[in-house]
């Protein structure tokens, strides 16, 4: 499960051994331009379009040589970017706000989900009808606890009246307890549930109003080129219209790279992304573009919610594509 807290300083500069200045080394005349790209997950179909790009030489054409290095589970892909381990990284938008309050200066350039993909997991068996109505009801809740989205369910709906327990990130202790509601990607763990023919019902965060940019590359402020980061935005751009135009074609080859999860899961993972990156936004400004009102209310939403003190505008935090691009 992607959903991280951030712990700022995790990783500090002095202990790291090469991390360079944050910004992409410069090629030899006529080399390509490398570019360390951190994923904050395992391949996935939520990286679908970013993989179709280097499967399809997309950054090789544009002159670029993207490294995408997966994360098995815990790195700070924020302090990472911002302390120049990498070059570009996956984050959640949330995290480049807290990560700004802590002196950090992230920007995305590249937006993956125009909606959400954060949720809760239920078994269907006598499931409530609302999320409001789960969070209120008895049982155990596995989240973690902390993480910027359920600060926001816990001031919306109150307390949750359910034990919490800890989160693992693994599904076995949901099949164990028929009890247990978890938190999930709604295009992950349901999924999985699916294939192995275990009923669930799914609560997408949106219900209670929280809507955020989840899954964004960015980088540090100033730290890669114009004219590179418009060459590396419009190769993800296109690999991603290739990957949701036809996931089949690429999940094959992404699971080579993550056996733990089969072709059939990905396929049927990227089916239920198409209304979360498929939007009417998307379709009239581009895949890949922000709209400066969403970023303005996850920055009202966290504000209130006391996880920033600050609230800076929504430009200073998005430099990528124009967003009146037409796909």
């Amino acid at each position: 499960m992607r959903m991280r807290s951030i712990i700022v300083g995790l990783l500090g500069l002095a202990s790291i051994a090469g991390c360079g200045d944050g910004k992409p080394a410069a090629p030899a005349p006529g080399a390509p331009t490398r570019i360390r790209l951190q994923l904050n997950w395992v391949p996935e179909p939520e990286f679908g379009g970013i993989y179709a790009a280097q499967f399809d030489g997309l950054y090789r054409d544009a002159g670029l040589e993207v490294e995408i290095i997966k994360d098995p589970g815990g790195a700070a892909v924020p302090q990472m970017i911002d302390q120049g381990v990498c070059d570009a990284g996956t984050v959640s938008g949330d995290q480049i706000l807290q990560l700004r309050e802590q002196g950090g200066d992230l920007v995305a350039i590249y937006n993956v989900f125009d909606h959400t993909p954060y949720g809760l997991m239920a078994h269907a068996k006598d499931a409530p009808a609302t999320m409001e109505a789960v969070w209120k009801g008895t049982g155990n809740l596995s989240i973690e606890t902390g993480i910027p989205v359920w600060k926001f369910v816990a001031a919306k709906y109150g307390p949750t009246s359910r034990k919490q327990v800890p989160f693992g990130g693994v599904t076995a202790n949901f099949l164990a307890d028929a009890t247990l509601v978890q938190q999930c990607f709604i295009t992950s763990e349901p999924v999985l549930m699916d294939l192995q023919k275990v009923p669930v019902k799914v609560y997408n965060v949106s219900e209670a109003g929280y809507d955020p940019y989840t899954e964004v590359v960015a980088v540090k402020r100033g730290s890669m080129p114009a004219d590179v980061q418009r060459k590396f935005c419009a190769a993800m751009q296109e690999g991603w219209k290739r990957y949701m135009a036809d996931p089949a074609k690429y999940n094959p080859r992404i699971a080579e790279l993550n056996p733990a999860m089969s072709a059939e899961a990905m396929n049927l993972a990227a089916e239920r992304m198409k209304p979360l990156l498929l939007t009417p936004w998307t379709q009239a400004n581009g895949m890949g573009s922000m709209d400066p009102a969403r970023w303005q209310a996850m920055i009202d939403l966290l504000h209130a919610v006391n996880v920033i003190k600050t609230k800076p505008a929504p430009a200073s935090l998005m430099d990528g594509m124009p967003l009146q691009a037409k796909p």
